[in-house]
């Protein structure tokens, strides 16, 4: 007797199909419940997590008894060898290529592979083809429960990655005209993105519309001056240099040079790193001599001034992330979130953290000593808050029942990262606290971002 063939789809509307047949799940609980078992296939998913993802913080005390009657249904709806029974919870039986993430998944792989070949048309192919599976957002039925907002969220994330890579393998192969529209309706939608402004800078120039690809670069960096803050990214200001120059590595097959590729910097900034580095040898003193030399003070001044502003932004950022981590590391603690809840919380917050990580590595600083000290401080400090971060995550996967603080080893690795990320914070603020007096703002502790 011939096994039935199962499909299933997580790209859009989850569905169940056996045999060519999308199976009927009517009730919004069994599909939830097939979602988060298929999000975690193959694993043995714990009882307390299930109920967690399906009733999040407040389950009913027949939370149990009704997930029971939930495994049932979804039993006999795919198949009873399906959902395997086994503690401390279920596991769903998911074989290769029966799940379209899975497939999404090893196609962006394969065609990111031939993109970095050169092979820009097989590229393009197996990208289309990945992108292809999507039948709408993903999880979009389940967004008022966190753990479909959270994977939900990095799965889109995901499928915009893929199709930037997409739109790089047509721009390789010369189909500048073409992408223009759909590059315009996606910066449209994604107005942040530096890499779609960028593919769009260069289809446009490519296009002979040299005007239109710099007036971009304008209103890109007036949006993000006027609302994140922040400068656009060296890439970005690269491609614009690239474009006012006529660079030949901007036609199609030779790909725009990276920044660490970039042309020697002009000599007058050769000039004040090296007085920079000077400076430093020899003393404060002789650095505020030195770095106010070739431009007004009043001019010198006011780019200090907006650049504290902007750090004073990104650390008040930076305390909303840290208060964030320790509510939910605390709540685990205290059995009011599941470690996998907790888990899944933790990745959320840590994505608005490596973004802001990025937005300060974009900053435009001021070559004065302080300036530069604060901004190559605060980056550090910030990786290493991360990466503590991270192993506090480590530490809730790890674990299959929610309680206090352990002896476990990630847990001790995240406590020396802790203890790291401290250490570089207090560097950080010895450097830019008495800045930020300077210009009249707020002064920070260790303990706050």
């Amino acid at each position: 007797m011939m096994s039935a063939v199962h499909e299933f789809r997580v790209l859009g509307p989850v569905e169940a199909a056996v045999d060519g047949r999308v199976v009927p799940l009517p009730a919004a609980k069994p599909r939830a419940l097939l979602a988060v078992l298929l999000l975690g296939r193959n694993r043995v998913v714990p009882v307390h997590e299930l109920v967690a993802d399906l009733w999040s913080e407040e389950p009913p005390d027949t939370a149990t008894k009704a997930l029971q009657v939930y495994v049932s249904q979804l039993r006999k709806a795919i198949g009873a060898d399906r959902v395997v029974t086994k503690a401390p919870g279920y596991s769903l039986r998911v074989e290769e290529g029966e799940l379209d993430l899975d497939r999404f998944e090893q196609l962006a792989r394969q065609g990111r592979d031939r993109l970095a070949a050169g092979d820009a048309a097989e590229a393009a192919d197996l990208l289309g083809r990945a992108l292809a599976l999507w039948r709408g957002p993903a999880l979009a039925e389940f967004a008022a429960e966190p753990f479909a907002r959270d994977a939900g969220a990095r799965l889109d994330d995901e499928r915009l990655a893929v199709l930037e890579d997409r739109i790089d393998a047509e721009l390789e192969l010369g189909r500048d005209d073409a992408l223009v529209p759909e590059l315009e309706e996606l910066v449209a939608r994604s107005p942040y993105r530096e890499r779609l402004r960028g593919q769009l800078m260069l289809a446009l120039y490519r296009s002979g519309r040299q005007a239109d690809a710099l007036d971009l670069y304008r209103r890109t960096r007036t949006t993000f001056v006027d609302e994140l803050g922040i400068e656009p990214g060296p890439r970005l200001h690269e491609l614009e240099r690239a474009i006012l120059r006529h660079d030949p590595n901007l036609r199609p097959g030779r790909k725009p040079r990276p920044p660490d590729e970039a042309p020697p910097p002009r000599p007058r900034r050769r000039l004040l790193l090296a007085l920079v580095i000077l400076a430093l040898a020899v003393g404060a003193g002789v650095a505020a001599i030195v770095l106010t030399r070739g431009g007004s003070s009043s001019t010198d001044d006011a780019e200090l001034r907006t650049f504290v502003t902007k750090m004073e932004n990104f650390l008040v950022q930076s305390r909303e992330g840290r208060s964030q981590v320790g509510a939910t590391v605390k709540a685990a603690f205290a059995c009011r979130l599941a470690p996998h809840a907790a888990a899944v919380q933790l990745d959320r917050v840590q994505r608005n953290r490596q973004s802001l990580l990025e937005q300060i590595a974009a900053l435009s600083v001021p070559a004065r000593e302080e300036a530069l000290r604060s901004s190559d401080l605060l980056q550090q400090a910030a990786r290493e808050s991360i990466s503590a971060d991270w192993h506090y995550r480590d530490w809730l996967l790890a674990r299959t029942h929610c309680g206090p603080a352990d002896n476990s080893p990630e847990l001790r690795a995240a406590a020396a990262a802790s203890a790291r990320a401290t250490r570089a914070k207090r560097a950080f603020v010895a450097v830019f606290d008495p800045l930020a007096r300077r210009f009249g703002q707020r002064a920070w502790t260790a303990q706050e971002f």
